[in-house]
């Protein structure tokens, strides 16, 4: 394959989707009008309030438009586009700012050549003029779903606000209720049975099912041989808690045999409505975690920067999703050995990774091979998080960073998690790009930089690197 910084001019221009169609003459016509130039990535081409004075045609590498006030791109131009004035514009004043982000090679068209364009390529004026109408209403587009994400963004920093208050105080009422149905537990029945509801109040529901059963069984056995009589739903919240007949029997041995079953009850009673206000600890403990990812997704411009193991980082992630990857889904994992920590938001990075494997494992139905990479390569970090789906079509590719487009079937997807993703990458200098994608193989790939993201902030609060 041969090198697009190198090869010649007229060559390159085949690649360039406006001209494909031109033959050998008119690409040489064409070619004797342009000026070349190459760009490093993080060079301006071209900035707001400079004249608008020619068309350049990409012929490698990756630019973004980035808008005046707020820095953040709005436009992406990809090897193969043209950018800049384009015939028939009426614009004098470049209203944006063309960076690259990655080495690239510009064409550049003179707009005093766009007579003589028109005159004699008239199949490329008409492309032209189509292009400059499609890019006119995916402004508009890009407009409107900048201003539904302000929206988006200051409703959920009220509501945020609205709900820290109750989850809190849900919260703290769970924690004491649950103490003192503790206290109650050990103290309501009385001295006698104090060290059975302190071995209940040291157990959790959980364990093997098929022990649990052995342990009901054994116990309504005990029950009925002691002549004790004692309810089902107590012996099996004796066995939910793991106690066996054995142990129960060496527990109760010093209480009255008529009132060992009352006891058995009130106290397992006692039991049960204290693991239901733990559940309801553990769920108000949730919902802040949830309010507190909110508030610092609302307000990011406070978030501090630390030293992020991103092993231990994409590690932490994979273990919440365990449920979901417990009974179908394979992971591979390939580290690399010198894998350094990096300077970053810790909290952006795990949406990041949340949002790709949530992404991975729905492609598959949660039934396939999820791999995980990181490596470092020169002075970044490469994550890559692969999936055995379907894939993603090549002609949506490039869409599905788009704020509010998904592929999932209509009330399954906002749209907004890709585009959440490549913003958090942005602001810590970094990129994201589907690497590659067919059946059985899609792979998306995020680069970070390994030492510290200078964050600048936007009018609405947003984070860009700082050029």
């Amino acid at each position: 394959m041969s090198d697009p910084f190198t090869v010649p001019l007229v060559e390159a221009l085949r690649g360039i989707h406006v001209f494909e169609d031109l033959d050998d003459a008119q690409r040489q016509w064409l070619a004797g009008r342009m000026a070349e130039r190459t760009y490093e990535a993080g060079e301006a081409l071209f900035h707001a309030g400079t004249a608008a004075d020619r068309m350049g045609a990409l012929l490698a590498g990756e630019i973004h438009i980035l808008m005046p006030e707020t820095n953040e791109p709005f436009l992406f131009v990809h090897a193969g586009e043209v950018a800049g004035l384009l015939p028939y514009s009426r614009m004098t004043t470049l209203r944006a700012t063309g960076r690259a982000v990655q080495p690239s090679r510009v064409a550049w068209l003179h707009k005093d050549h766009f007579p003589d364009l028109l005159r004699e390529l008239p199949s490329v004026a008409e492309r032209l003029v189509w292009m400059m109408a499609d890019r006119i209403r995916e402004q508009a587009v890009n407009e409107t779903h900048r201003e539904k994400l302000m929206a988006l963004g200051k409703l959920s920093a009220g509501l945020a606000h609205e709900l820290n208050n109750p989850a809190a105080a849900v919260q703290r009422a769970a924690a004491q209720l649950c103490t003192l149905l503790t206290d109650l537990q050990a103290h309501a029945a009385g001295a006698s049975a104090a060290s059975l509801a302190e071995r209940l109040a040291a157990t959790d529901v959980g364990g093997d099912p098929l022990d649990r059963s052995d342990r009901e069984r054994g116990l309504r056995q005990w029950s009925k041989a002691s002549g004790l009589d004692v309810p089902r739903d107590a012996l099996v919240a004796l066995a939910d808690a793991g106690l066996d007949a054995s142990e129960v029997g060496q527990l109760v041995a010093g209480i009255p045999a008529d009132q060992t079953a009352s006891l058995l009850v009130r106290i397992t009673m006692a039991w049960r409505a204290r693991t239901l206000v733990d559940d309801i600890e553990k769920a108000t403990s949730r919902i802040a975690e949830l309010v507190g990812a909110i508030k610092e997704y609302a307000y990011r411009d406070q978030a501090p920067v630390q030293s992020v193991d991103v092993r231990n980082s994409l590690e932490r992630t994979l273990t919440v999703f365990t449920p979901r990857l417990k009974h179908g889904v394979t992971i591979v994992r390939d580290y690399a050995d010198d894998l350094p920590s990096i300077q970053a938001n810790a909290g952006e990075l795990t949406q990041v990774w949340t949002n790709l494997i949530d992404n991975a494992v729905d492609a598959m139905a949660e039934q396939g091979t999820l791999r995980v990479r990181a490596r470092r390569e020169d002075d970044a970090i490469v994550v890559e998080i692969g999936d055995s789906g379907p894939g993603i079509p090549k002609d949506i590719q490039r869409q599905v960073f788009e704020p509010f487009f998904t592929t999932k079937p209509q009330g399954e997807g906002t749209g907004l998690g890709l585009d959440i993703v490549r913003g958090i990458a942005r602001r810590h200098q970094g990129t994201i790009r589907v690497l590659h994608s067919e059946p059985g193989d899609t792979v998306m790939q995020v680069r970070l930089p390994v030492g510290h993201a200078e964050m600048g902030e936007t009018a609405d609060g947003d984070h860009v690197p700082t050029s």
